[in-house]
């Protein structure tokens, strides 16, 4: 993928000194990361779709996979499974992982037209405790989302879990459907989600972005889950609804 200066002068820097600064990224993606046994980690070693290496640092591991510090993380090949690609799977547990569960995220190979390949990355699982900070998410992929660039990672993919109404107070309720769209993710939508709304204008609506911007509230009420994507590639739309995000919620920090 091609880094454009332009972009990177005036939107990507501006928000990475945004998310560098926040006291989430100060206190817990400084890059301590540890493996299996308990010994400091040296970065994980990625093998890009064109043959090449990537060797990344402790820290740049901790920002392109959203691992904050203190964290065991080992990394494991993985077949195709489910809504999850084959590739590098990078898992880790720490004390914001929900009990009993691991996160993961998986570096791959992505074919963006025939023969055209490219590197992406999948978030296999993203289960955070209740006890994990406000913001902490935004950081963490904020951080992801500008280090995928600059190492030029096509997209970031997932599957945003989850269905509405959501139920205020219920910890064990999965809201990737409703929290993956604010920072910039989309999805197309059927016509015959739409046609359920009463007002005819929502009926010609084709992604979640577009819902959202017409009516967030029916997107909460009855959203539901979908495979989504991050447009890592400059200007994208998924761009501006991250940087909008940030400046609106982490601008003022």
């Amino acid at each position: 993928m091609i880094i454009e200066p332009r972009f990177d002068e005036h939107n990507i820097r501006k928000i990475e000194t945004i998310l560098l600064g926040h006291p989430i990224a100060r206190d817990y993606f400084q890059g301590e990361l540890y493996d299996k046994r308990g010994q400091r980690s040296d970065g994980f070693t990625l093998e890009r779709h064109d043959g090449t290496i990537l060797e990344l640092t402790e820290k740049q591991s901790a920002h392109l996979f959203m691992i904050p510090d203190g964290s065991a993380a080992w990394a494991l090949r993985v077949n195709e499974h489910g809504n999850a690609p084959p590739g590098m799977n990078v898992q880790f547990i720490n004390s914001f992982v929900k009990d009993g569960e691991r996160n993961s995220v998986i570096a791959f190979r992505s074919e963006q037209a025939p023969g055209v390949w490219c590197d992406a990355l999948h978030i296999g699982s993203m289960m955070l405790s209740p006890e994990t900070p406000p913001r902490f998410c935004t950081v963490a992929f904020g951080l992801m989302a500008v280090t995928a660039y600059r190492f030029g990672f096509s997209g970031i993919h997932l599957y945003g879990a989850g269905h509405g109404p959501l139920r205020r107070g219920d910890p064990d309720a999965l809201i990737g459907y409703w929290v993956w769209p604010k920072l910039g993710f989309d999805a197309p939508v059927h016509v015959a989600e739409m046609t359920r709304h009463p007002d005819a204008a929502m009926h010609g609506l084709r992604s979640v972005h577009e819902v959202l911007a017409h009516c967030p509230e029916w997107r909460k009420t009855y959203g539901s889950a979908r495979l989504m994507e991050f447009d890592l590639r400059a200007n994208s739309p998924s761009w501006s609804v991250l940087l909008n995000y940030i400046w609106k919620t982490l601008g003022a920090c």
